[in-house]
């Protein structure tokens, strides 16, 4: 699978994310199950590995767990930032213990895509 290919396998999964949010958001599924939060971040762990792994190959640079684990992590704190920014999440006693929770399951999520992304075909 070339790397055009793995970055369009990346964006199918986005819409994918993004379908199954917008569904959860619409239902107030959310609200009524809280715990889809964690199928939820872990998807979104994938996806946002299998952009990290499109970049690391791009730029020639390592394909490691850590590197990617690092990568998702990133993005994982950057959303959490965002949700307070934009008032998505208020800060109270259960705060971190959530955000704790959203973060290992993007790792988790993280972690599945560099497995995944191993059984792709290589392009010879």
């Amino acid at each position: 699978m070339s790397l055009r290919s793995r970055f369009y396998f990346a964006l199918a999964s986005s819409v994918i994310v993004i379908g199954l949010h917008m569904i959860a958001h619409t239902f107030y599924l959310y609200w009524i199950y809280k715990q889809i939060d964690i199928p939820m971040h872990m998807l979104g762990g994938l996806m946002s590995g299998l952009y990290v792994l499109v970049a690391l190959r791009y730029f020639k640079l390592q394909e490691s767990v850590r590197n990617v684990l690092l990568g998702v992590l990133f993005v994982g704190v950057a959303w959490e930032v965002l949700e307070i920014w934009y008032k998505v999440a208020e800060i109270h006693m259960g705060y971190w213990l959530n955000t704790g929770k959203d973060i290992v399951s993007d790792l988790v999520g993280g972690y599945l895509s560099l497995k995944l992304w191993k059984r792709l075909p290589e392009m010879k």
